[in-house]
C-alpha cells in the first residue's frame, strides 16, 4: 500500500493546511487537483486512504477560498469514495474519523506516513487496520466534505467555520486591551454588530452575546468611536423586535460567562451550528447548561436591553463633550479605565 513519493506529498499537503489562509495559490490548486484525480481515478482503490487524507489535509484551504478552483473535483472524488465505501462490510466496533476533531489534523501527515509503512512505530488508539478500513476511509471523506461545505455531511465531528478561531483570537485581544499589531479597531468592534444584523433566527442569539461582550467595551472609554456605537446600536435596535414577546417556563436562567473574551468567544462558537454542536458535546462532559436554557429568549432580550442602553449612555455623553470621561458608563466593563480592566461584564 505504498506510494513512492508519499512523504514528500505529506509535506506538501501539511503546508497547505498550516497556510490554508491564502486566498490564492496556483501551486496550492495543482496539489489540489493532482490529488482530487487520484483519488477520482479509483476512488475505492489500494490507496485511496491517502488521497482521501491528503484532502482532509487540504479541505481547510478549499473552504477558506474565495474562489471554486479544485473544489468540485475535490468534492467529486470524496464524494465518489463515500459512495463507493461507506457501505463496506467490517468488523470493527469504532472508527478513528468519528472522533477526528479538528486539533487532530496536526498529526494526520504523519500518521498518514505511518499508514504507508506497516513496520513503522504505530502507537495510535486505533489499530491500523482500522484506520485502513474502507469505512473509516468513507468517513474521512465526509469530514473533507465537511470542512470544505460546512454542514453537507453526517456523522462526523462538528466543526467550527473556518477561520473562526482567528477571529475569536483577534477579538479577544481588543476585549483585553491589547489588540495585535496591525488589528482594525474599528472594524473588530463593528463586525459583531453586522453578523448581528443579518444573523439567521438560529444564528442570532450567539451573535447577541458577541455583541453584549463588545459593548461593554465600546461603552467604556476605551472607545471614543461614534462610528462604531452607532452601528453596535443599529444591530441592537434591529433585533430587539425578535424577542419583543419573550416568555419561558425556566425557574432559573443560566448566567452567560461574565468575563468579556470569554463572553465572546462563547457567542462567536455559538453563531454557527457547528459551534452549537460542539457546546453541546463539550456539554455533556462538563455538565454546562443546556442551550435552551443558556439562550432562553427572556434572557436575550435583557442582554440586548442592558447593551443598548449603555451604548445609547456613552453615546449621549461623547456628543455632549466628545472629551468626556466615561469611566463610570453604565454597562462599561467594572474597573474599566484607559486599559485598567477586570474584564467582567456589568448586569
Amino acid at each position: 500500500m505504498s506510494i513512492g513519493n508519499l512523504g514528500e506529498l505529506a509535506h506538501v499537503w501539511e503546508a497547505i493546511r498550516e497556510d490554508y489562509d491564502t486566498l490564492s495559490s496556483d501551486e496550492y490548486d495543482q496539489s489540489v487537483l493532482d490529488c482530487a484525480a487520484r483519488l477520482a481515478a479509483d476512488p475505492a482503490g489500494r490507496t485511496a486512504y491517502a488521497w482521501t487524507l491528503g484532502l482532509v489535509l487540504m479541505a481547510p484551504y478549499l473552504g477558506y477560498a474565495i474562489d471554486d478552483t479544485g473544489k468540485p473535483e475535490a468534492v467529486a472524488a470524496l464524494q465518489a469514495t463515500d459512495s463507493a465505501l461507506h457501505d463496506h462490510p467490517c468488523t470493527h466496533d469504532e472508527h478513528p474519523y468519528r472522533e477526528h476533531e479538528e486539533e487532530f489534523d496536526l498529526d494526520l501527515a504523519e500518521q498518514l506516513l505511518g499508514l504507508s509503512d506497516p513496520t513503522a512505530p504505530w502507537e495510535e488508539d486505533h489499530c491500523r487496520e482500522a484506520w485502513l478500513c474502507p469505512r473509516n476511509i468513507a468517513g474521512f471523506a465526509r469530514v473533507a466534505l465537511d470542512i470544505i461545505e460546512r454542514g453537507t455531511t453526517w456523522d462526523v465531528s462538528p466543526r467550527l467555520p473556518i477561520g473562526t478561531e482567528e477571529t475569536i483570537t483577534r477579538l479577544s485581544a481588543v476585549l483585553h486591551g491589547h489588540p495585535r499589531a496591525g488589528t482594525d479597531l474599528e472594524w473588530e468592534l463593528t463586525a459583531p454588530a453586522q453578523d448581528l444584523a443579518a444573523a439567521t433566527s438560529q444564528d442570532r442569539p450567539g451573535c447577541l452575546l458577541t455583541v453584549h461582550a463588545v459593548a461593554a467595551y465600546a461603552a467604556s472609554d476605551m472607545c471614543e468611536a461614534p462610528s462604531v456605537l452607532e452601528e453596535l446600536i443599529n444591530a441592537l435596535e434591529k433585533t430587539l423586535p425578535y424577542y419583543a414577546d419573550a416568555t419561558c417556563g425556566h425557574t432559573q436562567h443560566a448566567e452567560p460567562p461574565r468575563w468579556a473574551p470569554d463572553l465572546a468567544e462563547l457567542g462567536i462558537q455559538l453563531s454557527s451550528a457547528g459551534g452549537r454542536a460542539r457546546y453541546e458535546r463539550g456539554r455533556r462532559q462538563d455538565e454546562g447548561p443546556p442551550l435552551e436554557n443558556l439562550l432562553c429568549p427572556v434572557t436575550l432580550a435583557q442582554i440586548a436591553q442592558d447593551s443598548l442602553k449603555s451604548l445609547r449612555s456613552r453615546q449621549s455623553q461623547l456628543i455632549a463633550d466628545p472629551n468626556a470621561d466615561a469611566e463610570n458608563a453604565a454597562g462599561a466593563f467594572d474597573g474599566h479605565r484607559h486599559g485598567d480592566t477586570d474584564g467582567t461584564v456589568a448586569t
